[in-house]
């Protein structure tokens, strides 16, 4: 019953943004838009922005590998490609993008048998990620602080990425890992501190292994960059006159807004790019024409992984067929 609450008021808030800002923008407008995608020049640029996506994953799937590497596991780039096209598709067709992320958990401790290792992996990758998005953010508001009266998301900004700062700080230092350690042993049933130190033990791992964490936020920057890069080639593609400089601040902050209540973002994503870019005189409908885009083809790419998900687990019932047979 909470759930159902929680998901509907999530709906509401979503569909509710949307409505308000497409009316706001006027549809033929936005329509008018997207048109320009129709037109040679348009078109190339679309398909340079889906490259660019594709990209932003393979170096997302990479500092993956990195991190499952530093643990000892060798898994193939292109089975872990597979693996986040496969959470990708969960996380667009799921009211919550942490779907995706329980995926990717799956199968990771489907390779390595190692359910802990696993779980700190993703989890990991997920708040470096996020990190390096904030980091992004922090950077461009600085640049181009005074297109911005209210230093109101700076300060936000710089706040959430301290708190994932001290996050891995608590965690990679000896004695308030072993606090914690020592107040998760308290908690019996259902083993749930044994799971819980397990888990923070396979993050407490990198502590003499830092550059390994380096490396992984390096990888998060670079992904973060292409995903800028893929709206710069869509602003181009729309004729929606926006700097790269203002895209490296309005990209990263509206990512960071898909965290708040909604369906995967919509809404809150959109109102981002419309508040933001309206400052430096963009129009609503190209704001929101770039906004919608960056759910479009991120759908459009994880149909893909729905397909691999098919494949994969058509294998895994084939081969367990086989285990069955082979002990008669």
């Amino acid at each position: 019953m909470k759930k159902w609450i929680e998901n509907s008021v999530k709906v509401i808030i979503s569909l509710g943004l949307i409505i308000y800002l497409i009316s706001e923008a006027d549809p033929q407008k936005i329509l008018d838009v997207l048109g320009h995608i129709t037109s040679p020049k348009g078109f190339l640029l679309l398909l340079l922005a889906i490259f660019l996506t594709l990209a932003a994953i393979l170096l997302m799937s990479m500092r993956w590998k990195i991190l499952l590497k530093g643990y000892g596991y060798r898994l193939s780039l292109s089975r872990l490609y597979s693996f986040y096209l496969i959470g990708l598709f969960f996380n667009n067709f799921l009211p919550t993008s942490i779907g995706g992320d329980v995926i990717r958990i799956y199968k990771a401790v489907a390779e390595i048998d190692e359910r802990a290792v696993g779980f700190a992996s993703v989890i990991i990758e997920r708040m470096m990620g996020i990190a390096a998005t904030l980091f992004m953010a922090i950077v461009a508001l600085f640049f181009i602080s005074q297109e911005f009266k209210s230093p109101r998301l700076l300060y936000t900004s710089i706040g959430l990425f301290v708190i994932i700062g001290l996050f891995f700080l608590v965690i990679i230092r000896n004695r308030p890992f072993a606090i914690m350690l020592r107040l998760f042993d308290k908690f019996t049933i259902f083993k749930i501190g044994e799971k819980l130190n397990k888990l923070l033990e396979a993050i407490h791992y990198f502590k003499d292994k830092r550059r390994v964490l380096l490396y992984v936020f390096l990888f998060s920057l670079m992904s973060q960059t292409m995903i800028v890069f893929m709206n710069y080639a869509l602003s181009r593609a729309f004729e929606v006159d926006v700097s790269l400089n203002m895209l490296f601040m309005v990209v990263p902050v509206s990512f960071v807004l898909t965290m708040l209540p909604s369906i995967n973002g919509l809404g809150v994503r959109d109102l981002g790019f419309v508040s933001l870019l309206g400052r430096v005189g963009v129009s609503k409908a190209g704001a929101l024409s770039l906004s919608f885009m960056n759910l479009l083809i991120p759908m459009a790419v994880s149909i893909w992984g729905a397909f691999l998900f098919v494949i994969q687990k058509k294998k895994t019932r084939e081969g367990e067929i086989d285990v069955v047979k082979s002990t008669f």
